[in-house]
């Protein structure tokens, strides 16, 4: 037995706060009335029974009844009453429950001391039980996946048998006291809130104190059992239940606790999961783009000759009528002298012969002066498009030709490429399977690898009516008109506060605006067209079922 320990200790100077007075049993020299009395009840029987007696009298048994009530009457004021004020004093029952696992550990030093509380319903409708929470004296807080946990809640919740039912019981060597509150003064909390069948039908509070000695003796563990009333564990009871459950949201957290478990928590990782995958979105369609120039324009070879000169190169900045390069005329020099030659000759047969009356040979001859007089008249026109202008006020965009200086050039074939200034629109791929979903006027997000800290955002201007293959895929070509560059690096600010109309853009306010010169023709980025609103998970589930459905004729 702990020599520390206030119930072994025989120094009644040992008699402090906490624990204090000595507790002698047996041979202590105390009678078995002494023994009686030592219970708060016994105590005040034993008092009133010394009051009644004659004065003087010097029975043995007055005299140990009188101190068996001053003795009784100190271990409760030592003992039990700092306890017991100590948890009404506590703010919450978590506290309150630590006091009283500190309090009893001071009095049963080296022992274990568990303290578990829940709820069990009345006796109307059952006596199952269930446990919230567990502290243990040497490992604190214990979870639900501890296995002390697990193992005392199976003992908490087993409804004991009516050999078994009573405050204070063994449970092989460890000692096991029921806390149950004050059934009387709990009805009398209720009536105030509830009515009686309401109350009848409410989960009763209990709670349970486990007590687990060393592993070489019990002997101080059996005489504080002996030592125990039942109505400091009644009163224990009634006052722990009176506090909160923990703070301000005690109150909220004991009535989730009544339902929560870990079914609840899968119930309710599903239920949110299902909440947030039918929460309607827009349709988002992926697709790719690409800056391209709107209204372009091709300058192509207008004869069969060879580059002589190229005036521009692309990114130049050109007017209509500038000159862009010039073609070698020299051969087309050369065949308009022999043509003039040819017309002089035939010109002059044809005098010949209608000076000696030929008039068919003068024919021939006239004939032949006139197709000679059209073929000037061609390889004149030629020679005046050797010079090649702009058709229009843009920039050149395509097409080096200082790499092809005398490189002979076909009639037809392209060598420049002009853009107007500030005219570019996006081309987007959109897939065929996501093309029902594409309306004119939908609303366009996308952005360039190559600017990477705007996002630009427009809507669908028009949309091909055929299909095409690009890059092995069939898509539909759908035109945008490109942002401006406020719209461009607009914050959302300003986005929320022009509203759609400013925030995506149309093509009068294309028109009106400059556009980003970051952005180049031929550029691909990527972009994200807007479609109907839809549940977010329908984006994932939409074409399976629909397969599915293909393959069950559904």
């Amino acid at each position: 037995m702990n020599p520390t320990s206030p119930i072994a200790s025989d120094d009644p100077r040992a008699v402090t706060d906490p624990p204090l007075a000595p507790f002698v049993y047996g041979d202590g020299g105390v009678s078995e009335n002494v023994k009686a009395g030592s219970r708060p009840a016994d105590a005040a029987r034993a008092a009133q029974a010394v009051r009644k007696s004659p004065a003087g009298a010097k029975d043995p048994d007055l005299v140990a009844l009188r101190a068996s009530a001053s003795m009784a009457s100190r271990q409760f004021a030592i003992l039990w009453h700092p306890l017991i004020s100590g948890m009404a004093a506590s703010q919450d029952r978590e506290n309150a429950a630590q006091w009283l696992v500190t309090r009893l550990l001071e009095m049963l030093p080296d022992h274990t001391v568990r303290f578990g509380w829940g709820d069990r319903e009345d006796a109307k409708s059952g006596r199952s039980r269930r446990l919230v929470r567990l502290l243990d004296s040497r490992l604190g807080w214990l979870g639900a996946d501890n296995s002390i946990y697990q193992s005392l809640k199976t003992r908490f919740e087993k409804s004991p048998g009516e050999e078994a039912e009573t405050a204070i019981r063994w449970e092989s060597a460890n000692l096991v006291l029921e806390l149950t509150p004050d059934a009387s003064r709990e009805k009398m909390d209720d009536a105030a809130s509830v009515s009686e069948s309401d109350a009848s039908k409410r989960a009763q509070p209990f709670g349970m104190v486990w007590i687990r000695p060393p592993q070489e003796t019990n002997d101080e563990l059996q005489q504080f059992a002996a030592m125990v009333p039942s109505e400091v564990l009644t009163t224990t009871a009634t006052v722990f239940f009176s506090r909160p459950v923990s703070g301000k949201l005690g109150r909220v957290a004991s009535i989730l606790a009544r339902w929560w478990s870990r079914r609840g928590i899968v119930g309710i990782v599903v239920l949110s999961v299902l909440m947030l995958a039918c929460i309607p979105v827009a349709y988002r369609i992926p697709a790719s783009a690409t800056v391209t120039a709107m209204n372009a324009r091709r300058v192509a070879a207008p004869i069969d000759a060879t580059l002589l000169v190229a005036h521009v190169q692309p990114g130049d900045h050109v007017t209509k009528g500038m000159p862009l390069l010039e073609l070698d005329g020299r051969p087309l020099r050369i065949e308009l002298e022999a043509i003039n030659a040819e017309i002089a000759e035939a010109t002059k047969d044809e005098d010949i012969g209608l000076a000696h009356g030929q008039i068919a040979q003068a024919q021939l001859a006239g004939l032949k002066r006139k197709s000679l007089l059209r073929r000037r008249d061609l390889i004149s026109r030629r020679l005046n498009q050797l010079v090649v202008a702009s058709p229009i006020d843009g920039v050149v965009i395509q097409g080096d030709l200082h790499h092809s200086l005398g490189t002979p050039l076909e009639m037809g074939q392209t060598l420049l490429e002009i853009a107007p200034t500030g005219s570019l629109e996006i081309e987007l791929e959109i897939p065929e399977v996501e093309i029902g979903f594409v309306d004119t006027h939908a609303p366009v997000e996308f952005y360039f690898p190559a600017i990477g800290r705007v996002a630009y955002r427009s809507r669908v201007s028009s949309i091909w009516p055929s299909a095409t293959i690009r890059d092995d895929e069939n898509v539909f070509i759908a035109k945008t008109p490109m942002p401006t560059t406020e719209e461009a690096s607009g914050s959302d600010h300003e986005a929320s506060t022009e509203g759609n109309s400013a925030l995506y853009g149309t093509e009068s306010s294309v028109a009106s605006t400059s556009f980003d010169s970051n952005l180049r023709v031929g550029m691909r980025g990527e972009a994200v067209v807007l479609g109907p609103t839809r549940p977010w998970v329908w984006k994932w589930v939409r074409i399976p079922l629909r397969k599915i459905g293909w393959v069950i004729g559904w």
